[in-house]
Order: C-alpha cells, then structure tokens, then sequence
C-alpha cells in the first residue's frame, strides 16, 4: 500500500500548479510530484510578454515563482524530484510508482509538458553539459563573451538567442531553412540585434571537439556541401516532445505522442485527465496551459466527489 491521496498530479508547470491551486480550493486532498523542480518549460523563457496582467512582461521563473507560492499557500503537498516511472489501476485505484516512493490515488491530472529533442548526431551525447545545452537560461551565464551556436527557426530558439545576446560575443544562428518559423515580432528582434549572424539553409551533421566542444560540421540543404564552423557553445532547439511513457496503455497517444482528451479534457481511462502541452492541442502557450489546469481539476473534482462516500 502506497500513501493515498484523492487525486495526484504529474508535473509541476503552469498547468499542473494551477490544477493544484484549484483542487485544493475545492477541498480536495492533492498531491503534486514534479520529476525535477517547479516550474516547467517558462523556467526557460527570459521574458513573458503575452500573459495577461503583465503589461511590462516578466521572467518566466518569476512568474513560476508567483505561481508555486499561490499553490502552496493553498496548502498543495508537493515533492520535487519525484521521477514517477509507472503508474497502474486496480479496482478504480491508481497506483503512481516513483523512483523512491509509491502513492496511491482515486484521480490523476498528467501535465508533464514536453522535454527537447536531440538531434541524434555524432558528438551530441558526448558534449551535452560539455558546451552542448538545451537550455540558454538554465546554462547562458557559462557562455560569457564568447561566441555560440543557437540551431532552430521556431520561436525557442529565437527567444533563447535573444536572452542569451545579453551576455555572450556573438550568436550564430543555424537554420535548415531560409525563413524562421518564430512569431514576427521576436523576428524583428533577432535581425536588429548586431550579435546575430544567420547561416541560413544549414543543418548540423557533427559536433567536434576534444575536452569541451570546439566546432560544428554543417551541411547545406540545397547543394550538401560541407563547412565547420568554430564555436565555444551549442544551444539546440529542435523541437519537443511529451513523455508519456509511464502511463503505458491507459491513454491513448496521436502520432506525436501527445496525449488525446475530450473536450473535458478527460483521456480514454476514466480518472486520468490530461492538462497543458503534453496533450493534443494547436496553442501550447502559459495562458492555454492555466485554462487547462483550472479545466483538469474541475472535472477530476467533480469526478472525486462522485466516488466519496
């Protein structure tokens, strides 16, 4: 037997604290396992401009601060780096295994977002935290006055190059295309911004180097020839991913691995509910992931109430 809770939520991004802070609000006994620390993927974002209520912008750690100190002062029981690594059902009871503890619980709300993609090439694994990062906010301070790599189009890439022309020499920006797919707006930044440089109609074959990382192989998509290019860090956007895996068949996933909901954002097992960007969905932003988790709870609440006794 596990330690039992009413409901359990996976995953501690804007999504999931806001289910939290609902749940909670709503009397009902919850619990909030994070695989690593709270926030999620705004912990990664220098500047948050399009959340209402902010018209001068914030820091997406800021505002995941302000959303963890609002869930726990509801009372939200939370344990950070809880990696949940199965979870079952039996008899209308789930039972969340982590890699220390085991619960129990009669609902859960899954908001584990996405984690990034590699780009699955020779050197990556090698020179990831030895100059390869996925994460400019997390790992920009070690890049000072020095000259990086940012390899993407979309809107990760352009806003991590931006935080990152605050402390670093130049940005070599890398994309296989020649047009970004990033909003307008962020755009116009990056090409006003004199640290960029754009090597367009590129991708990255191989990284190289010996102790740390020294430079990339790039191959032109329209003639594949070939260049390197000497650099001191990597920061790789190549797009994301959920990670589902520990809910095996009890959910059922599109091509993507997203995870399929109704309207009430319910999935296919009765009890398990899905919120913000690791289900199916066209706008994956902190506004849409709130409206998720205010959703999630609601239903799971009235699902709970219905099963007390």
């Amino acid at each position: 037997m596990g330690e039992f809770h009413e409901a359990v939520i996976i995953g501690g991004g804007p999504a999931g604290l806001t289910a939290g802070l609902y749940l909670m609000r709503a009397g009902i006994d919850a619990l909030l396992l994070e695989k690593v620390i709270l926030g999620g993927a705004p912990l990664n974002t220098w500047q948050i401009e399009n959340y209402p209520g902010f018209p001068e912008g914030i820091s997406g750690r800021e505002l995941m601060n302000r959303f963890s100190a609002q869930a726990k002062a509801f009372g939200l029981k939370i344990k950070e780096f809880a990696q949940v690594e199965q979870v079952s059902m039996d008899k209308g009871l789930f039972t969340i295994k982590t890699d220390s503890d085991v619960y129990e619980a009669k609902g859960m709300i899954v908001a584990t977002g996405t984690e990034s993609v590699k780009l699955g090439i020779p050197g990556e694994d090698i020179f990831i935290g030895r100059g390869i990062s996925y994460c400019a906010t997390c790992d920009g301070m070690f890049f000072k006055n020095l000259d990086v790599a940012v390899i993407g189009g979309g809107d990760a890439a352009i806003e991590e190059g931006l935080s990152l022309a605050n402390l670093v020499r130049k940005i070599y920006l890398i994309h296989r295309r020649d047009t970004l797919r990033a909003q307008k707006i962020l755009q116009e930044r990056a090409f006003k911004n004199p640290k960029f440089e754009f090597l367009w109609n590129k991708k990255p074959i191989e990284f190289k180097g010996k102790e740390q990382i020294e430079s990339i192989v790039l191959e032109d998509t329209k003639d594949g020839s070939h260049s390197e290019l000497k650099i001191d860090g990597v920061f790789v956007y190549a797009g994301s991913r959920p990670d589902v895996g520990f809910l095996g068949d009890l959910i059922e996933k599109d091509n993507g691995g997203f995870i399929i909901t109704d309207e009430q954002l319910a999935t296919k097992t009765r009890g398990i509910f899905a919120a913000g960007d690791v289900r199916k969905k066209t706008l994956r932003q902190v506004s849409t992931a709130v409206g998720d988790g205010a959703l999630a709870a609601y239903e799971l609440e009235r699902f709970i109430l219905e099963t007390r006794t």
